[in-house]
């Protein structure tokens, strides 16, 4: 049985002709599907110990090459396949391969069988690049036909592009944004080592080394003291290591707090002299911080700070349509609009009020809950604080022509997803919460497409992020939904082709793949945190 996709992604291939594919991402596994007929084309599999075949080959790619065009009378070089081929049922496919002897794009060797859970997936806006991130290796993966792996100091969360799509932007847990180039040039590849390679070790000098602490367990009585007694004499003897990233990267700047989103926003400037673009990185912190600085190279210049919530500040979006406007959201029972440029807050949207008015709907019978639902009030007192999981914009056009421009919004542990429409004016307004078999746990639009894509949550209760389900129930439930927007009507629809055709394509996965899934212990599926906001509020806070 497949873990739930903690994470979706829509994308359109460059190539003339070829439908659109859908990324999902469960556990280590990278699905992905045809948007067209649903069918599965291809899984990436972060198999670490596992050594690739040199001698297998790749089935057809539907890619670009970098001129953005395919040279059909090139013979293709020699690729390294992660899985085994699929059978398709149509000419175009997609998939995720290495180039031989490309070592940088060598997985580092472990001693364990399990892979590195996806936690991030991103695509340039010409959708030939996609990046993922991956937690226990901390690894940042650029995907075209080769795989890229850089590992970092510390566990990426937050990863954007640079308005020319050439550089990507990383945000680690300690707050640092770094900057490291999509695609390297032959001569600026480092040497890519094993993991046990990988890090610098040095030994402690001889007088640290000879260092033995003052107490001993004859004078230390209580359990706390002897344990870090014995931390110390543990220490002594180890060396330290030291991670160096051995590929090109730049520091650009720093939080001291969690760093949470970065968005990389090109704006045109107009002063006295001159008009001209100047590029700025909006990141967000869990100590309520929202910070405007400048792009490349004066990353170091702070141009200001977005203040207002008053909890961790979880995603921000920046539409299209409007490179000014900023919506954040997080721990807060509000959406916050703003000006960023001025640091002004302009709207406040209250989604605290939508969820519970959405539990009370929910649980009135207009909508099935399942099996053994949770008690109402228990819901209510679960959901009284509030965490934003994901934003998105999208613009969308109506029969007549009219333009019209909404915001999806999730939350954490709501089967729901809630859409809201910007008014001529810029004020936001609630327009409907669309209810979904599961807990929504990733967002994902097309805007050629007019299409909202959400993962769901097969493993947990509705409205909950503990309560588990029986796991006959879990083969039941979809992992994926999808709404449309009809130009006829003007309304949002639940496109079920999709979904159907998703759960058909899951039928073509290899068997032994499906057999390594299957085959994880509870506490292994626990380890994908498809729920952790949470975590980034902090303790005794009444909010």
């Amino acid at each position: 049985m497949i873990h739930p996709f903690q994470c979706i992604l829509l994308c359109k291939l460059t190539s003339e002709g070829t439908p659109s594919v859908l990324l999902a991402a469960s556990r280590f596994h990278i699905f992905v599907f045809s948007v067209a007929n649903g069918n599965l084309i291809s899984v990436w599999q972060d198999a670490a110990g596992q050594v690739l075949d040199s001698s297998a080959t790749a089935q057809p790619v539907a890619n670009a090459s970098d001129d953005g065009s395919n040279d059909i009378n090139e013979r293709p070089s020699k690729r390294q396949k992660r899985s085994s081929p699929i059978k398709q049922s149509d000419s175009s496919s997609a998939e995720i391969v290495t180039e031989e002897g490309q070592t940088k794009g060598q997985l580092s060797s472990k001693s364990s069988t399990a892979g590195s859970n996806v936690i991030k997936l991103a695509v340039t806006s010409d959708s030939r690049f996609i990046v993922a991130v991956t937690d226990e290796d901390k690894s940042i993966r650029a995907f075209r036909l080769e795989d890229d792996g850089k590992s970092m100091p510390k566990r990426p969360c937050a990863i954007a592009f640079t308005p020319d799509q050439k550089t990507i932007l990383c945000g680690d847990k300690f707050g640092d944004v770094y900057a490291l180039p999509l695609v390297q040039s032959q001569s600026e590849i480092f040497p890519i080592q094993s993991r046990a390679d990988s890090t610098t070790e040095r030994n402690i000098p001889s007088n640290e080394a000879s260092y033995a602490p003052s107490a001993s367990l004859r004078t230390v009585h209580t359990l706390k003291n002897r344990k870090a007694l014995q931390h110390q004499l543990n220490s002594t003897s180890k060396k330290v290591s030291q991670k160096t990233m051995e590929f090109e990267h730049q520091l650009l700047l720093g939080h001291v707090s969690l760093l949470t989103d970065i968005i990389c926003v090109s704006m045109n400037r107009q002063d006295d002299l001159s008009s001209h673009d100047r590029t700025y990185i909006i990141t967000s912190d869990r100590d309520e911080h929202i910070r405007i600085s400048r792009g490349m190279p004066q990353t170091h210049i702070i141009e200001g700070f977005c203040l207002g919530h008053t909890q961790f500040v979880s995603k921000l979006c920046v539409p299209s349509w409007d490179p000014q406007m900023l919506i954040s959201g997080g721990g807060d029972d509000h959406l916050l609009v703003w000006d960023w440029l001025s640091g002004r807050t302009t709207h406040t949207v209250d989604l605290h009020r939508w969820v519970s008015d959405y539990i009370d709907r929910r649980y009135a019978g207009s909508d099935l809950l399942g099996p053994d639902p949770i008690d109402r009030d228990v819901v209510q007192t679960q959901h009284a604080k509030i965490a934003v999981s994901d934003i998105h914009s999208i613009e969308t056009v109506t029969a007549v022509g009219e333009v019209q421009r909404h915001i999806i919004v999730a939350i954490e542990g709501v089967p729901a997803v809630f859409i809201l429409r910007v008014a001529q004016n810029g004020a936001i307004e609630r327009d409907l919460a669309v209810s979904t078999e599961g807990n929504v746990v990733g967002l994902t639009v097309s805007n050629e497409q007019s299409r909202v894509a959400y993962a769901m949550d097969t493993d947990h209760q509705l409205f909950s992020r503990s309560q588990v389900v029986d796991r006959n129930d879990r083969t039941q439930r979809p992992r994926i939904g999808s709404l449309s927007f009809s130009t006829k009507t003007g309304l949002w629809e639940k496109d079920m082709e999709l979904q159907n055709a998703i759960v058909h394509g899951l039928c073509d996965l290899p068997r032994s793949d499906e057999q390594i899934m299957d085959g994880e212990t509870s506490s292994n599926r626990e380890s994908v945190g498809l729920y952790g906001l949470e975590n980034l509020r902090k303790r005794g806070s009444d909010n």
